[in-house]
Protein backbone atom coordinates (compact mmCIF):
# COMPACT_ATOMS: atom_id res chain seq x y z
CA UNK A 1 0.00 0.00 0.00
CA UNK A 2 2.67 2.49 1.01
CA UNK A 3 4.54 1.89 -2.27
CA UNK A 4 1.80 3.60 -4.24
CA UNK A 5 1.70 6.59 -1.90
CA UNK A 6 5.39 7.49 -1.49
CA UNK A 7 7.23 9.52 -4.12
CA UNK A 8 10.85 10.61 -4.32
CA UNK A 9 11.33 14.28 -5.23
CA UNK A 10 14.06 16.95 -5.13
CA UNK A 11 16.60 14.83 -6.94
CA UNK A 12 15.73 11.88 -4.74
CA UNK A 13 16.49 13.78 -1.54
CA UNK A 14 12.95 13.87 -0.11
CA UNK A 15 9.87 11.67 0.06
CA UNK A 16 6.34 13.05 -0.13
CA UNK A 17 2.98 11.44 0.48
CA UNK A 18 0.53 11.61 -2.46
CA UNK A 19 -2.96 10.15 -2.20
CA UNK A 20 -4.93 9.27 -5.37
CA UNK A 21 -8.53 10.41 -5.73
CA UNK A 22 -11.04 8.34 -3.81
CA UNK A 23 -8.20 6.69 -1.91
CA UNK A 24 -9.13 3.62 0.04
CA UNK A 25 -6.39 1.67 1.88
CA UNK A 26 -6.10 -1.86 0.49
CA UNK A 27 -4.26 -3.04 3.57
CA UNK A 28 -3.67 -2.10 7.18
CA UNK A 29 -1.23 0.87 7.20
CA UNK A 30 1.64 0.22 9.67
CA UNK A 31 4.90 1.87 10.68
CA UNK A 32 6.84 -1.21 9.62
CA UNK A 33 5.18 -1.10 6.22
CA UNK A 34 6.23 2.53 5.88
CA UNK A 35 9.87 1.68 6.66
CA UNK A 36 9.86 -1.25 4.23
CA UNK A 37 8.45 0.95 1.47
CA UNK A 38 11.19 3.54 1.98
CA UNK A 39 13.77 0.85 1.26
CA UNK A 40 11.83 -0.33 -1.81
CA UNK A 41 11.76 3.14 -3.38
CA UNK A 42 15.47 3.76 -2.69
CA UNK A 43 15.08 5.95 0.39
CA UNK A 44 16.93 3.65 2.75
CA UNK A 45 18.12 5.42 5.91
CA UNK A 46 16.17 8.61 5.23
CA UNK A 47 15.17 10.67 8.25
CA UNK A 48 11.53 10.60 9.34
CA UNK A 49 9.56 11.43 12.48
CA UNK A 50 7.90 8.32 13.88
CA UNK A 51 5.34 10.38 15.80
CA UNK A 52 4.28 12.16 12.60
CA UNK A 53 3.99 8.89 10.68
CA UNK A 54 1.96 7.34 13.51
CA UNK A 55 -0.40 10.35 13.42
CA UNK A 56 -0.77 10.00 9.62
CA UNK A 57 -1.62 6.30 9.99
CA UNK A 58 -4.32 7.17 12.51
CA UNK A 59 -5.84 9.75 10.13
CA UNK A 60 -5.67 7.31 7.19
CA UNK A 61 -7.71 4.82 9.16
CA UNK A 62 -10.22 7.58 9.91
CA UNK A 63 -10.36 8.74 6.29
CA UNK A 64 -8.85 12.14 7.09
CA UNK A 65 -6.12 12.39 4.48
CA UNK A 66 -6.70 15.82 2.97
CA UNK A 67 -4.25 17.59 5.30
CA UNK A 68 -1.53 15.11 4.44
CA UNK A 69 -1.66 15.40 0.66
CA UNK A 70 1.81 16.23 -0.76
CA UNK A 71 3.24 16.22 2.74
CA UNK A 72 6.97 15.56 3.06
CA UNK A 73 7.42 12.51 5.29
CA UNK A 74 11.12 11.68 4.92
CA UNK A 75 14.32 13.34 3.80
CA UNK A 76 17.92 12.59 3.09
CA UNK A 77 20.28 14.22 5.63
CA UNK A 78 24.02 14.49 5.54
CA UNK A 79 26.04 13.82 8.67
CA UNK A 80 26.00 16.86 10.96
CA UNK A 81 28.79 18.40 13.00
CA UNK A 82 28.22 20.44 16.15
CA UNK A 83 30.77 22.20 18.35
CA UNK A 84 30.07 23.23 21.93
CA UNK A 85 32.25 25.47 24.10
CA UNK A 86 32.35 24.53 27.76
CA UNK A 87 34.00 25.46 31.04
CA UNK A 88 34.41 29.16 30.26
CA UNK A 89 35.68 28.42 26.75
CA UNK A 90 38.40 26.17 28.13
CA UNK A 91 37.09 23.11 26.30
CA UNK A 92 35.54 22.47 22.88
CA UNK A 93 33.53 19.28 22.35
CA UNK A 94 32.69 18.15 18.81
CA UNK A 95 29.64 16.00 18.22
CA UNK A 96 28.81 14.17 14.96
CA UNK A 97 25.39 12.76 14.10
CA UNK A 98 25.42 9.94 11.56
CA UNK A 99 24.00 10.63 8.08
CA UNK A 100 20.42 9.72 7.18
CA UNK A 101 21.11 8.39 3.69
CA UNK A 102 23.40 11.36 2.99
CA UNK A 103 27.16 11.83 2.90
CA UNK A 104 29.50 11.38 5.81
CA UNK A 105 31.32 14.38 7.27
CA UNK A 106 34.25 15.79 5.38
CA UNK A 107 37.33 17.55 6.69
CA UNK A 108 35.87 20.79 5.37
CA UNK A 109 32.85 20.31 7.67
CA UNK A 110 35.13 20.05 10.69
CA UNK A 111 37.11 23.13 9.66
CA UNK A 112 33.89 25.08 9.17
CA UNK A 113 32.63 24.07 12.61
CA UNK A 114 35.87 25.21 14.25
CA UNK A 115 35.89 28.45 12.25
CA UNK A 116 32.26 29.29 13.03
CA UNK A 117 32.89 28.91 16.76
CA UNK A 118 36.23 30.78 16.46
CA UNK A 119 38.18 27.88 17.97
CA UNK A 120 41.81 28.57 17.16
CA UNK A 121 43.98 27.23 20.00
CA UNK A 122 44.53 24.00 21.87
CA UNK A 123 43.20 21.94 18.96
CA UNK A 124 44.13 18.24 19.01
CA UNK A 125 44.84 16.86 15.54
CA UNK A 126 44.60 13.32 16.87
CA UNK A 127 41.15 14.02 18.29
CA UNK A 128 39.99 15.41 14.93
CA UNK A 129 41.31 12.31 13.14
CA UNK A 130 39.46 10.12 15.62
CA UNK A 131 36.23 12.05 14.99
CA UNK A 132 36.62 11.45 11.26
CA UNK A 133 37.27 7.73 11.79
CA UNK A 134 34.38 7.16 14.20
CA UNK A 135 31.94 9.11 12.04
CA UNK A 136 32.46 6.67 9.17
CA UNK A 137 30.91 3.85 11.22
CA UNK A 138 27.91 5.71 12.58
CA UNK A 139 24.44 4.45 11.82
CA UNK A 140 21.74 6.93 10.85
CA UNK A 141 21.17 9.32 13.76
CA UNK A 142 23.86 7.75 15.94
CA UNK A 143 25.92 10.31 17.85
CA UNK A 144 29.56 10.43 18.85
CA UNK A 145 31.32 13.27 20.71
CA UNK A 146 34.92 13.99 21.61
CA UNK A 147 36.86 16.84 23.17
CA UNK A 148 38.84 18.29 20.27
CA UNK A 149 40.35 21.39 21.86
CA UNK A 150 41.48 22.37 25.33
CA UNK A 151 42.53 25.70 26.71
CA UNK A 152 45.38 26.12 29.13
CA UNK A 153 45.08 27.56 32.61
CA UNK A 154 47.68 30.19 33.44
CA UNK A 155 50.61 29.17 35.61
CA UNK A 156 51.11 31.90 38.18
CA UNK A 157 54.58 33.15 38.86
CA UNK A 158 56.59 31.98 41.85
CA UNK A 159 57.44 34.48 44.58
CA UNK A 160 61.04 35.37 45.21
CA UNK A 161 62.80 32.87 47.45
CA UNK A 162 66.07 32.83 49.34
CA UNK A 163 68.73 30.12 49.46
CA UNK A 164 71.22 30.21 52.35
CA UNK A 165 74.76 29.51 51.21
CA UNK A 166 76.19 28.96 54.69
CA UNK A 167 74.70 26.84 57.45
CA UNK A 168 72.63 28.58 60.09
CA UNK A 169 74.47 28.04 63.34
CA UNK A 170 71.20 28.16 65.29
CA UNK A 171 70.04 24.89 63.71
CA UNK A 172 73.00 22.98 65.12
CA UNK A 173 71.73 23.34 68.66
CA UNK A 174 68.74 21.20 67.74
CA UNK A 175 70.52 18.72 65.47
CA UNK A 176 73.43 16.63 66.85
CA UNK A 177 76.05 15.47 64.37
CA UNK A 178 76.22 11.90 63.03
CA UNK A 179 79.03 9.79 64.42
CA UNK A 180 81.77 9.33 61.89
CA UNK A 181 81.45 5.96 60.17
CA UNK A 182 78.22 5.09 61.99
CA UNK A 183 75.05 5.89 60.09
CA UNK A 184 71.83 6.62 61.99
CA UNK A 185 73.80 7.31 65.19
CA UNK A 186 74.52 10.71 66.66
CA UNK A 187 76.90 12.08 69.25
CA UNK A 188 74.92 14.34 71.58
CA UNK A 189 78.17 16.10 72.51
CA UNK A 190 79.20 16.87 68.95
CA UNK A 191 77.31 19.88 67.61
CA UNK A 192 79.68 20.63 64.75
CA UNK A 193 82.23 23.36 64.29
CA UNK A 194 81.59 27.05 64.83
CA UNK A 195 80.59 28.70 61.58
CA UNK A 196 82.49 31.84 60.61
CA UNK A 197 83.05 33.65 57.32
CA UNK A 198 85.66 35.96 55.86
CA UNK A 199 85.29 38.95 53.58
CA UNK A 200 83.83 37.99 50.21
CA UNK A 201 82.20 34.73 51.34
CA UNK A 202 78.76 34.10 49.83
CA UNK A 203 75.96 34.20 52.40
CA UNK A 204 72.54 34.05 50.77
CA UNK A 205 71.11 34.17 47.26
CA UNK A 206 67.77 35.50 46.14
CA UNK A 207 65.97 33.52 43.48
CA UNK A 208 64.01 36.21 41.57
CA UNK A 209 60.25 35.84 41.15
CA UNK A 210 58.96 34.41 37.92
CA UNK A 211 56.42 36.11 35.71
CA UNK A 212 54.42 32.94 35.18
CA UNK A 213 52.97 31.61 31.95
CA UNK A 214 49.82 33.04 30.43
CA UNK A 215 46.99 30.66 29.68
CA UNK A 216 44.49 30.75 26.86
CA UNK A 217 40.98 29.70 25.94
CA UNK A 218 40.19 27.59 22.89
CA UNK A 219 39.01 30.77 21.20
CA UNK A 220 42.46 32.29 21.62
CA UNK A 221 41.68 34.68 24.46
CA UNK A 222 44.76 35.15 26.64
CA UNK A 223 44.36 34.44 30.37
CA UNK A 224 47.11 36.46 32.05
CA UNK A 225 49.17 34.82 34.77
CA UNK A 226 49.73 36.52 38.11
CA UNK A 227 53.45 37.32 38.41
CA UNK A 228 55.28 36.28 41.56
CA UNK A 229 55.94 38.89 44.22
CA UNK A 230 59.42 40.18 44.73
CA UNK A 231 61.04 40.67 48.13
CA UNK A 232 63.94 43.03 48.66
CA UNK A 233 67.25 41.31 49.27
CA UNK A 234 68.62 42.68 52.52
CA UNK A 235 72.30 43.04 53.24
CA UNK A 236 72.55 43.81 56.93
CA UNK A 237 75.43 44.79 59.16
CA UNK A 238 78.74 43.38 57.97
CA UNK A 239 77.29 42.25 54.64
CA UNK A 240 76.80 43.77 51.21
CA UNK A 241 75.20 43.04 47.85
CA UNK A 242 77.77 41.48 45.52
CA UNK A 243 79.00 44.01 42.91
CA UNK A 244 78.99 41.20 40.34
CA UNK A 245 75.61 39.70 41.19
CA UNK A 246 72.64 41.77 42.43
CA UNK A 247 70.96 38.60 43.69
CA UNK A 248 73.81 37.65 46.05
CA UNK A 249 74.75 38.85 49.53
CA UNK A 250 78.39 38.43 50.52
CA UNK A 251 80.33 39.07 53.71
CA UNK A 252 81.84 42.53 53.97
CA UNK A 253 83.92 41.59 56.99
CA UNK A 254 85.02 38.52 58.90
CA UNK A 255 82.74 37.25 61.61
CA UNK A 256 79.75 35.08 62.32
CA UNK A 257 76.98 34.94 59.69
CA UNK A 258 73.33 35.22 60.65
CA UNK A 259 70.95 34.09 57.95
CA UNK A 260 67.53 35.70 57.98
CA UNK A 261 64.45 35.16 55.88
CA UNK A 262 65.38 37.85 53.36
CA UNK A 263 69.06 38.48 53.84
CA UNK A 264 72.06 38.12 56.10
CA UNK A 265 74.25 39.89 58.65
CA UNK A 266 77.82 39.34 59.74
CA UNK A 267 78.59 40.25 63.29
CA UNK A 268 81.91 41.43 64.59
CA UNK A 269 82.90 38.48 66.73
CA UNK A 270 84.78 38.07 69.98
CA UNK A 271 85.92 34.46 70.24
CA UNK A 272 86.72 32.94 73.63
CA UNK A 273 87.46 29.43 74.76
CA UNK A 274 85.49 29.82 78.00
CA UNK A 275 84.06 32.57 80.16
CA UNK A 276 85.12 32.10 83.75
CA UNK A 277 87.10 33.79 86.47
CA UNK A 278 90.15 33.86 84.21
CA UNK A 279 88.40 36.04 81.59
CA UNK A 280 86.13 38.02 83.87
CA UNK A 281 82.75 39.35 82.80
CA UNK A 282 82.30 40.06 79.09
CA UNK A 283 80.62 43.12 77.59
CA UNK A 284 81.12 43.41 73.86
CA UNK A 285 79.77 45.54 70.99
CA UNK A 286 79.17 42.76 68.52
CA UNK A 287 78.70 39.01 68.81
CA UNK A 288 80.41 36.71 71.25
CA UNK A 289 81.38 33.11 70.49
CA UNK A 290 82.36 30.93 73.41
CA UNK A 291 83.62 27.57 72.22
CA UNK A 292 83.36 26.09 75.70
CA UNK A 293 81.19 26.98 78.70
CA UNK A 294 80.06 30.09 80.51
CA UNK A 295 80.79 29.35 84.13
CA UNK A 296 78.65 30.10 87.18
CA UNK A 297 78.23 33.71 88.35
CA UNK A 298 79.69 35.12 85.11
CA UNK A 299 78.05 37.92 83.12
CA UNK A 300 78.08 38.10 79.32
CA UNK A 301 76.39 40.97 77.48
CA UNK A 302 76.57 41.62 73.74
CA UNK A 303 74.98 44.01 71.27
CA UNK A 304 74.97 41.18 68.75
CA UNK A 305 74.40 37.52 69.48
CA UNK A 306 75.93 35.12 71.97
CA UNK A 307 76.84 31.61 70.86
CA UNK A 308 78.04 29.05 73.37
CA UNK A 309 79.44 25.73 72.21
CA UNK A 310 79.05 24.20 75.66
CA UNK A 311 76.82 25.05 78.64
CA UNK A 312 75.55 28.22 80.22
CA UNK A 313 75.65 27.41 83.92
CA UNK A 314 74.14 29.72 86.54
CA UNK A 315 75.28 32.76 84.57
CA UNK A 316 73.73 36.04 83.40
CA UNK A 317 73.74 36.13 79.59
CA UNK A 318 72.04 38.94 77.66
CA UNK A 319 72.13 39.74 73.94
CA UNK A 320 70.39 42.15 71.63
CA UNK A 321 70.37 39.37 69.05
CA UNK A 322 70.07 35.61 69.53
CA UNK A 323 71.42 33.42 72.29
CA UNK A 324 72.50 29.90 71.36
CA UNK A 325 73.63 27.38 73.94
CA UNK A 326 74.63 24.27 72.03
CA UNK A 327 74.63 21.85 74.96
CA UNK A 328 72.25 23.38 77.47
CA UNK A 329 71.31 26.04 80.00
CA UNK A 330 71.50 25.00 83.64
CA UNK A 331 70.85 26.75 86.93
CA UNK A 332 70.75 25.59 90.53
CA UNK A 333 67.50 24.32 91.95
CA UNK A 334 65.69 27.05 93.90
CA UNK A 335 62.75 27.17 96.28
CA UNK A 336 59.44 28.80 95.36
CA UNK A 337 59.77 32.57 95.30
CA UNK A 338 63.54 32.56 94.88
CA UNK A 339 65.17 33.98 91.77
CA UNK A 340 66.81 31.57 89.37
CA UNK A 341 70.60 31.51 89.45
CA UNK A 342 70.73 31.36 85.65
CA UNK A 343 69.26 34.21 83.59
CA UNK A 344 69.28 34.34 79.78
CA UNK A 345 67.67 37.17 77.83
CA UNK A 346 67.62 37.71 74.05
CA UNK A 347 66.29 40.44 71.79
CA UNK A 348 66.00 37.70 69.16
CA UNK A 349 65.70 33.94 69.61
CA UNK A 350 66.94 31.59 72.29
CA UNK A 351 68.02 28.18 71.03
CA UNK A 352 69.39 25.39 73.19
CA UNK A 353 69.44 21.66 73.70
CA UNK A 354 67.61 22.00 77.03
CA UNK A 355 66.99 24.29 79.98
CA UNK A 356 66.88 23.31 83.63
CA UNK A 357 66.18 25.54 86.64
CA UNK A 358 66.76 28.75 84.68
CA UNK A 359 65.00 31.93 83.59
CA UNK A 360 64.72 32.43 79.82
CA UNK A 361 63.20 35.53 78.21
CA UNK A 362 63.16 36.28 74.50
CA UNK A 363 61.48 38.69 72.12
CA UNK A 364 61.72 36.05 69.42
CA UNK A 365 61.04 32.31 69.47
CA UNK A 366 62.44 30.00 72.11
CA UNK A 367 63.44 26.61 70.71
CA UNK A 368 64.63 23.76 72.94
CA UNK A 369 65.57 20.37 71.55
CA UNK A 370 65.05 18.07 74.52
CA UNK A 371 63.32 19.53 77.55
CA UNK A 372 62.43 22.39 79.82
CA UNK A 373 62.62 21.35 83.48
CA UNK A 374 61.50 23.52 86.41
CA UNK A 375 62.28 26.73 84.52
CA UNK A 376 60.66 30.07 83.81
CA UNK A 377 60.41 30.37 80.03
CA UNK A 378 58.85 33.44 78.42
CA UNK A 379 58.70 34.38 74.73
CA UNK A 380 56.86 37.19 73.01
CA UNK A 381 56.55 34.79 70.10
CA UNK A 382 56.41 30.96 70.22
CA UNK A 383 57.94 28.29 72.45
CA UNK A 384 58.89 24.92 70.98
CA UNK A 385 60.32 22.07 73.03
CA UNK A 386 60.93 19.39 70.43
CA UNK A 387 63.90 18.13 68.45
CA UNK A 388 64.03 18.08 64.66
CA UNK A 389 62.79 14.47 64.52
CA UNK A 390 59.66 15.38 66.48
CA UNK A 391 60.19 12.40 68.79
CA UNK A 392 61.77 14.09 71.82
CA UNK A 393 60.74 17.07 73.88
CA UNK A 394 59.18 17.59 77.32
CA UNK A 395 58.02 20.49 79.46
CA UNK A 396 58.20 19.38 83.09
CA UNK A 397 57.43 21.76 85.94
CA UNK A 398 58.03 25.49 86.01
CA UNK A 399 56.19 28.08 83.93
CA UNK A 400 56.14 28.56 80.17
CA UNK A 401 54.63 31.68 78.57
CA UNK A 402 54.29 32.31 74.85
CA UNK A 403 52.92 35.27 72.95
CA UNK A 404 51.63 32.84 70.33
CA UNK A 405 51.96 29.03 70.35
CA UNK A 406 53.48 26.36 72.58
CA UNK A 407 54.50 23.07 70.99
CA UNK A 408 55.99 20.01 72.67
CA UNK A 409 55.95 16.22 72.67
CA UNK A 410 55.10 15.65 76.34
CA UNK A 411 53.62 18.14 78.78
CA UNK A 412 54.06 17.42 82.49
CA UNK A 413 55.34 14.15 83.96
CA UNK A 414 53.98 10.80 85.11
CA UNK A 415 54.74 11.81 88.70
CA UNK A 416 52.20 14.63 88.40
CA UNK A 417 54.72 17.48 88.50
CA UNK A 418 52.90 20.82 88.72
CA UNK A 419 53.42 22.63 85.43
CA UNK A 420 51.98 25.91 84.14
CA UNK A 421 51.76 26.87 80.47
CA UNK A 422 50.16 30.00 79.10
CA UNK A 423 49.78 30.50 75.36
CA UNK A 424 48.69 33.59 73.45
CA UNK A 425 49.70 36.02 76.19
CA UNK A 426 48.83 38.83 73.78
CA UNK A 427 45.11 38.01 74.19
CA UNK A 428 44.46 40.74 76.76
CA UNK A 429 46.05 43.39 74.51
CA UNK A 430 43.81 42.28 71.67
CA UNK A 431 40.76 42.56 73.94
CA UNK A 432 41.84 46.00 75.15
CA UNK A 433 42.24 47.16 71.55
CA UNK A 434 38.79 45.80 70.64
CA UNK A 435 37.23 47.55 73.65
CA UNK A 436 38.91 50.81 72.63
CA UNK A 437 37.68 50.48 69.04
CA UNK A 438 34.18 49.64 70.25
CA UNK A 439 34.15 52.77 72.41
CA UNK A 440 35.21 54.87 69.41
CA UNK A 441 32.46 53.27 67.32
CA UNK A 442 29.84 54.10 69.95
CA UNK A 443 31.20 57.63 70.21
CA UNK A 444 30.86 58.02 66.45
CA UNK A 445 27.25 56.83 66.68
CA UNK A 446 26.52 59.28 69.47
CA UNK A 447 28.09 62.06 67.41
CA UNK A 448 25.26 61.67 64.91
CA UNK A 449 22.99 63.47 67.41
CA UNK A 450 24.98 66.63 66.82
CA UNK A 451 24.27 66.25 63.12
CA UNK A 452 20.56 65.72 63.80
CA UNK A 453 20.38 68.82 65.97
CA UNK A 454 22.21 70.85 63.32
CA UNK A 455 19.72 69.65 60.68
CA UNK A 456 16.80 70.55 62.95
CA UNK A 457 18.21 74.03 63.57
CA UNK A 458 18.66 74.50 59.83
CA UNK A 459 15.09 73.34 59.17
CA UNK A 460 13.77 76.10 61.46
CA UNK A 461 15.27 78.70 59.16
CA UNK A 462 13.08 79.53 56.12
CA UNK A 463 14.60 78.23 52.91
CA UNK A 464 14.81 81.72 51.48
CA UNK A 465 16.92 82.85 54.43
CA UNK A 466 19.37 79.93 54.54
CA UNK A 467 22.85 80.84 53.41
CA UNK A 468 24.95 78.49 51.24
CA UNK A 469 27.53 78.39 54.05
CA UNK A 470 24.94 77.09 56.55
CA UNK A 471 23.75 74.38 54.17
CA UNK A 472 27.30 73.33 53.30
CA UNK A 473 28.31 73.19 56.98
CA UNK A 474 25.46 70.81 57.88
CA UNK A 475 26.11 68.68 54.80
CA UNK A 476 29.81 68.45 55.65
CA UNK A 477 28.99 67.50 59.26
CA UNK A 478 26.71 64.73 58.00
CA UNK A 479 29.26 63.36 55.51
CA UNK A 480 32.06 63.42 58.09
CA UNK A 481 29.86 61.68 60.64
CA UNK A 482 28.90 58.92 58.20
CA UNK A 483 32.54 58.37 57.23
CA UNK A 484 33.59 58.20 60.88
CA UNK A 485 30.86 55.65 61.68
CA UNK A 486 31.80 53.47 58.71
CA UNK A 487 35.52 53.66 59.46
CA UNK A 488 35.17 52.95 63.19
CA UNK A 489 32.78 50.07 62.53
CA UNK A 490 35.15 48.50 60.00
CA UNK A 491 38.09 48.81 62.39
CA UNK A 492 36.08 47.27 65.22
CA UNK A 493 34.84 44.36 63.09
CA UNK A 494 38.32 43.76 61.62
CA UNK A 495 39.83 43.61 65.09
CA UNK A 496 37.23 41.09 66.23
CA UNK A 497 37.86 38.96 63.16
CA UNK A 498 41.62 39.11 63.71
CA UNK A 499 41.20 37.98 67.30
CA UNK A 500 39.13 34.98 66.22
CA UNK A 501 41.86 34.08 63.73
CA UNK A 502 44.57 34.42 66.37
CA UNK A 503 42.64 32.20 68.76
CA UNK A 504 42.51 29.40 66.19
CA UNK A 505 46.24 29.67 65.45
CA UNK A 506 47.76 30.30 68.88
CA UNK A 507 47.29 26.99 70.65
CA UNK A 508 49.12 24.53 72.89
CA UNK A 509 49.96 21.49 70.79
CA UNK A 510 51.12 18.26 72.43
CA UNK A 511 52.02 15.40 70.11
CA UNK A 512 52.23 12.54 72.65
CA UNK A 513 51.04 12.99 76.26
CA UNK A 514 49.64 15.57 78.66
CA UNK A 515 50.02 14.38 82.24
CA UNK A 516 48.01 15.27 85.39
CA UNK A 517 48.55 18.51 87.31
CA UNK A 518 49.29 20.58 84.22
CA UNK A 519 47.63 23.99 84.34
CA UNK A 520 46.83 25.57 80.98
CA UNK A 521 46.00 29.26 81.11
CA UNK A 522 44.59 31.75 78.61
CA UNK A 523 44.06 35.24 80.02
CA UNK A 524 42.11 34.75 83.28
CA UNK A 525 40.79 31.32 82.29
CA UNK A 526 42.63 28.18 83.30
CA UNK A 527 42.14 24.44 83.58
CA UNK A 528 44.21 21.83 85.39
CA UNK A 529 44.41 18.31 84.04
CA UNK A 530 43.33 15.50 86.35
CA UNK A 531 44.22 12.61 84.05
CA UNK A 532 46.42 11.80 81.10
CA UNK A 533 45.51 13.03 77.63
CA UNK A 534 46.86 11.56 74.45
CA UNK A 535 47.90 13.83 71.52
CA UNK A 536 45.82 16.96 71.67
CA UNK A 537 45.38 20.59 70.78
CA UNK A 538 44.47 22.93 73.62
CA UNK A 539 42.86 26.21 72.64
CA UNK A 540 40.69 29.05 73.91
CA UNK A 541 37.45 30.13 72.25
CA UNK A 542 37.10 33.32 74.32
CA UNK A 543 34.72 31.59 76.72
CA UNK A 544 36.40 28.36 77.78
CA UNK A 545 39.56 26.32 77.27
CA UNK A 546 39.02 23.26 75.09
CA UNK A 547 41.12 20.12 74.71
CA UNK A 548 40.65 18.39 71.37
CA UNK A 549 42.35 15.08 70.50
CA UNK A 550 44.56 14.91 67.43
CA UNK A 551 45.88 11.96 65.46
CA UNK A 552 49.34 10.87 66.54
CA UNK A 553 51.98 9.27 64.36
CA UNK A 554 52.45 6.80 67.23
CA UNK A 555 49.76 4.18 66.58
CA UNK A 556 50.09 2.85 70.13
CA UNK A 557 48.48 6.02 71.43
CA UNK A 558 44.72 6.23 71.19
CA UNK A 559 43.09 9.66 71.43
CA UNK A 560 40.88 10.00 74.52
Amino acid sequence: MWDSLLTLIQDNNAVVLRFPENFQPDAEPTLKGFKDSLEEIGATGFFFDEKSITSIIHDMKSGMITNHQNRQVAERRDAEVFLALEERDMKATMAVIGAYGGRDIQSSDIISALTNMEVTRGISKNALKKVMFLSRNLTAGEKVSLVVAKGKEPIDGVNASFVPLVEDFREQALKPQEKEGEEDKVDMRDLGETITVVEGDELIRRIPPTTGTDGFTVTGEVIPATPGKNTKLRAGKGATISPDDPELVIAETSGMPWINQDGADVDNVLCLNNVDISTGHVKFKGSVIVSGDIAADMIVKATGSVTVGGFIESADVQAHGDVIAMKGIIGHQVEDGEEHTCFVKAGGKITSKFVQSANLQASGDIELGLHSIQSFVKSKSSVTVMDKSGRNGSIVGGEVYAGSTITTVNLGATAGTETLVKAFTRFDKYKENIADLNAKYKAAQENTMKVVRAEMDLAKIPKSERTPEQIERVQTMKEDSNKEIALSMNRFQSAEEELRKQLTENVVKVTERVYPKVTIQYSDEQVTTKREHSPCKIYFNEYEIKIDPIISKNTNLIAD
